[in-house]
């Protein structure tokens, strides 16, 4: 039988050593197959497309998969643990501290030397460690017992790491420059996505192109926000919903009129006129006021909610003729003031 510390390899489940004496010498339990490369050689054989390992005939698809799976996993460990040393090697082999003849000490020393900023972030107390010391306790206490260094926890200090490089490159060289205001790492369902998305990824990540930006990308938001319109949909079918109107002047002298659907569910954009080409009296808000309820659907419709301007007043009169289940409502806001 084979080492207890060598079952942790699931190519083991379906291999057996040969005998105790050559434990290079293993057996494939699906074609009966003997190779002499050990358990490495072995999932070669079992998982197939080495061309110096000759593939089983017999293994299960199921099997290949997961052996292939493990491979990428301990692959990613790897990047990930080489990615890790060079966060903490970050000391030039040249630059020594203030007073310190580095060329002095012994070639051992010197490298003992360099590897000290590595040492003390991870709470050593003096012996050189690497990075993946830093995810394991330490005992705490020298050989009186007395507490020393506190231990500094390693996913605090690749954080600030990452956080510092995040401030400097995305907002100084991205935010500042494409004039995004800050508020807008507040919205953490979608910013916290992106960061562990980030993360989960791994060192090497490209971004985004403008062409995926604009095209493949853009469309998928699109099926997102469509599938949101129509989760509201079904509210106001259920509940009823109410129409908001906003007019108002941009700098640019163009007037808008934005229209709001507001439910249970909460309030949703639906678009925005321009009505700067052609004057917004009683008969053309009239026109509006039905286009909207048409196309939610006027059984839906409980009020249109506008300012009190003349116009929309009047237009209230003729739409409480044409819908006399729907109320026109004058904001309050625009009310009190």
């Amino acid at each position: 039988m084979a080492p207890k510390e060598d079952r942790k390899d699931p190519a083991w489940a379906y291999s057996e050593r040969v005998c105790e004496t050559n434990k290079m010498a293993i057996r494939c339990l699906f074609c009966d197959k003997i190779s002499n490369g050990g358990i490495y050689r072995q999932k070669a054989h079992l998982i197939g497309g080495d061309p110096n390992v000759a593939s089983c005939p017999k293994v299960p698809s199921h099997v290949k998969e997961d052996l292939k799976a493990f491979l990428h996993k301990k692959r990613e460990l790897k990047t990930q643990l080489i990615h890790e040393q060079e966060l903490y090697n970050l000391d030039d082999d040249d630059e020594t501290e203030e007073g310190d003849d580095a060329s002095s000490l012994p070639p051992k020393s010197q490298k003992r030397g360099r590897m000290q900023p590595m040492s003390s972030s991870c709470g050593s107390t003096g012996k050189t460690k690497g990075p993946i010391d830093c995810y394991f306790s330490q005992k705490y206490g020298d050989k009186e017992g007395k507490s020393s260094n506190p231990q500094i926890d390693a996913k605090t200090i690749l954080r600030d790491r990452a956080i510092t490089m995040f401030a400097r490159w995305m907002f100084a060289r991205w935010m500042y420059d494409a004039g995004l205001p800050f508020n807008c790492v507040n919205y953490t369902d979608t910013f916290s996505a992106f960061i562990e998305a980030v993360g989960q990824y791994g060192p090497g990540m490209k971004p985004p192109t403008y062409h995926e930006v604009r095209g493949p990308y853009l469309k998928k938001e699109v099926v997102e926000v469509n599938k949101i319109v129509e989760e509201h949909k079904v509210e106001w079918n259920k509940f009823g919903c109410s129409i908001m109107m906003d007019k108002w002047t941009a700098r640019n002298g163009k007037m808008i009129i934005n229209i709001l659907v507001n439910s249970p569910k909460g309030s949703l954009f639906l678009e925005s006129v321009d009505a700067s080409d052609s004057s917004t009296d009683s008969t053309k808000m009239y026109s509006l006021f039905k286009s909207t309820i048409d196309s939610i659907g006027a059984e839906n419709v409980v009020q249109v909610v506008t300012d009190n301007a003349s116009e929309n007043v009047k237009a209230g009169d003729l739409m409480s003729a044409g819908y006399p289940h729907t109320y026109w409502t004058p904001c309050a806001a625009r009310t009190f003031h």
